[in-house]
């Protein structure tokens, strides 16, 4: 989910596929080559997302919905469901390069101090103002169609970057990686202050989200708690998420066309000021 008002649901199975491509070429072409490949693959997969809905006029809901699943079932056709193991792939998500802090940790925090620059900015500007028009005018233009799809290539670019570190950390590229993740983005950007119909949205406010989802999963864990429980937890969070969003849009199920629609009588009365209402 962005300011922009569209929402990508293709994340995790887009950060599965990048670590089955890594894992799958990397014998045969050697780590670099597939490297550049996963990274390619995260970069095609949001320029499809992005041309999807900005030339194809596919609801970006429905567009990474249909991605998602047919990524997610690339990941399991490509090694017939089975792990792929790297060699040689340790060091991004292994490594502890700066006071025993782990790059993943360093890379996360650079992308987050970027990301509340780049929302001060014309960029993060631009993002919300697409997402408070309405929906028809959102992609009336060339360059707010520019945009989104750029908005969705760096999605993509993100979803990669997990990709990699996952399988990194793992030693392995496995059909089943970031299941659910899309979930938890989407909460936490809610949770953050973010709205479902864009125009709105909260850097700090989204990793203090992440922040509260970590600690309660780890908790969870470390009382040996079924991750079935934790499935549970991530969706009644979701829901939460969604409830807490409804008070915040301008339009709610409990509107009525009065509500939104001037009486006509409103009209002539601007109009022809010795017309009344009976």
């Amino acid at each position: 989910m962005r300011p922009s008002g569209q929402v990508d649901l293709s994340v995790g199975a887009t950060a599965a596929f990048v670590g089955i491509v890594l894992a799958a070429t990397a014998p045969e072409s050697g780590l670099l080559a597939a490297v550049l490949l996963a990274v390619g693959t995260g970069l095609f997969i949001g320029l499809v997302n992005g041309l999807l809905i900005t030339a194809g006029g596919v609801p970006s809901f429905a567009a990474t919905f249909a991605s998602m699943a047919l990524i997610r079932g690339l990941a399991y056709l490509v090694p017939s469901g089975l792990a792929i193991t790297v060699a040689g792939f340790r060091s991004l998500g292994n490594t502890r390069p700066v006071l025993g802090i782990a790059l993943p940790t360093l890379i996360f925090g650079a992308l987050a101090l970027a990301a509340a620059i780049l929302s001060r900015s014309a960029a993060g500007r631009r993002s919300r103002a697409t997402g408070r028009l309405p929906a028809a005018e959102r992609l009336d233009g060339q360059r707010e169609r520019r945009w989104v799809i750029a908005l969705f290539v760096v999605s993509a670019l993100s979803a990669a970057l997990v990709g990699l570190i996952r399988t990194s950390q793992l030693g392995t590229g496995l059909p089943t990686a970031a299941v659910g993740m899309e979930l938890t983005v989407v909460t936490a950007v809610l949770l953050g202050g973010g709205r479902l119909t864009g125009g709105r949205g909260s850097v700090a406010g989204t990793l203090l989200a992440l922040l509260m989802i970590s600690v309660i999963d780890s908790g969870l864990s470390l009382a040996n708690i079924t991750a079935y429980a934790g499935q549970v937890f991530h969706a009644a969070l979701l829901l939460l998420a969604l409830v807490i969003d409804r008070p915040r849009r301008g339009w709610s199920a409990s509107s009525t066309p009065s509500d939104v629609m001037p009486h006509p009588s409103a009209g002539l009365g601007r109009n022809h000021n010795h017309v009344r209402d009976p």
